[in-house]
C-alpha cells in the first residue's frame, strides 16, 4: 500500500518500537509454563501469568534454573511472600526452583498434565491389547474408538447411535463400552477354543486398566468428603495389583506429587473474566491458551529469529503500552513520537 519493502517495515519495528521492561507486584496466585521460542537466547522461554485476572505478568527469555533464580530474586522477600499458590505442570526442576524461591507458596499440579500422564499409560495398555488379540476386527475397532475411552464413563452418550464397520453392529458410546464388558464375560465362560480364552484375558486386563483411569476421572468429576483417602485408595490399588502400566506413575505421584495433586483436587477459587466470574479448581487453562496464541503469532510471522522481537510482538498483541520513535535517516531527527 505504501511502497515499502518488508525489510524496511521489519527495521522500523525492530529499531523504533520499544516495550519497557516489566516491573510488577507479585499476585497471590501465579501460573508458570514454558513454550518453545527462539534459539538466540534459549530454546524454551518462560511464561508467568495471573490466572485469576487473566493477565500476563511477564515473558522471560530462558527457563534455566540460574536465570529464573536471578530473575525472581530481584523481588524482595516480602514481595515473594505474597505468593500463596503456584500452578505448574509435572516438572521436577520447576518444582525445586519454585519451592526454594517461594517457601510460603503451595505448589498445585495442573489437572490436564497428570490426567494426560495417566491417559498415556492406558493408551499403551490398549495398544498392547490390540496387538495381542486374535480377533482382528475387534482389535481394529478398539484401536479406532480411542475417543470413547478418554471420556468419563458417566458422560458417555447413550442416545445417538453409530455403525461400527469392523464389528458390523450399531452402538451408542455407552453401549460400546458395555459391549466390551459383556464380551469379556461371555468369552470367559466359553472354554471351547484357546484363542477365545486368550482374547478374553486380554480384554479383561485392558478393562482393568480402563477402570483405573476412570477412577482417577471420578476423583475430578465427582465431589468427595475426603480426597486424601480417595487418592490414597487409588494409589494403593495400583501398588497392590503391581500394575505394570501405572506403577511408575503411581510411585512418582506418591513420592513427590501427592500434596500438589491433593491441592489440585480439593482447592477451588473464583476466576474473573470479562464476561463475569466463575468458581472452579486451580488450573493452568489460561496460560495454556496463551501458549496457543503464541504459536499462532509465530506461525503467522513464519517464525522469529530474535527473542526480543517475539516478546515485543506478543505484548503488542496483548495490548500492552509501547513507545514509538521513528527517525528520518537523512536528517537524523524524530518525525513521529
Amino acid at each position: 500500500m505504501h511502497g515499502l519493502g518488508k525489510n524496511t517495515i521489519y527495521r522500523i519495528f525492530n529499531e523504533n518500537i520499544h516495550i519497557p521492561d516489566r516491573f510488577y507486584h507479585l499476585s497471590s496466585v501465579i501460573s508458570i509454563d514454558e513454550f518453545k521460542a527462539t534459539s538466540d537466547k534459549g530454546t524454551y522461554a518462560f511464561n508467568i501469568v495471573d490466572p485469576i485476572t487473566g493477565k500476563t505478568l511477564d515473558i522471560i527469555e530462558d527457563r534455566k534454573a540460574s536465570f529464573l533464580r536471578n530473575y525472581f530474586l530481584r523481588f524482595p522477600f516480602h514481595e515473594r511472600k505474597k505468593v500463596k499458590f503456584i500452578i505448574m505442570d509435572l516438572s521436577s526442576s520447576f518444582y525445586c526452583i519454585m519451592h526454594s524461591l517461594f517457601p510460603h507458596a503451595q505448589i498445585i499440579c495442573d489437572r490436564f498434565h497428570y490426567i494426560r500422564l495417566a491417559g498415556q499409560n492406558f493408551i499403551q495398555s490398549r495398544l498392547d491389547a490390540c496387538s495381542f488379540l486374535h480377533d482382528k476386527p475387534l482389535a481394529k475397532s478398539i484401536k479406532r474408538n480411542l475417543r470413547l475411552f478418554y471420556k468419563y464413563k458417566k458422560d458417555l452418550d447413550n442416545d445417538k447411535t453409530w455403525y461400527d464397520f469392523h464389528l458390523k453392529r450399531y452402538f451408542t458410546c455407552a453401549s460400546y463400552i458395555d459391549y466390551l464388558y459383556t464380551l469379556s464375560e461371555r468369552r470367559n465362560k466359553d472354554n471351547c477354543h484357546h484363542n477365545t480364552m486368550f482374547d478374553s484375558l486380554i480384554i479383561m486386563e485392558m478393562l482393568d486398566n480402563y477402570e483405573i483411569y476412570q477412577n482417577l476421572l471420578k476423583l475430578i468429576h465427582e465431589k468427595h468428603d475426603d480426597y486424601k483417602n480417595e487418592l490414597n485408595r487409588w494409589l494403593d490399588y495400583i501398588f497392590d495389583t503391581q500394575n505394570s502400566y501405572y506403577l511408575i506413575t503411581a510411585k512418582n505421584f506418591r513420592k513427590k506429587w501427592f500434596i500438589p495433586l491433593l491441592c489440585s483436587l480439593s482447592y477451588t477459587t473464583i476466576y474473573k473474566r470479562r464476561t463475569g466470574s466463575y468458581k472452579t479448581s486451580f488450573n493452568n487453562g489460561f496460560i495454556e491458551g496463551m501458549n496457543n496464541k503464541i504459536k499462532l503469532i509465530k506461525r503467522n510471522a513464519y517464525g522469529f529469529r530474535y527473542f526480543y522481537n517475539l516478546r515485543k510482538r506478543i505484548f503488542l498483541h496483548l495490548g500492552y503500552s509501547y513507545s514509538f520513535t521513528y527517525k528520518d535517516t537523512k536528517k537524523g531527527i524524530p518525525i513521529f513520537q
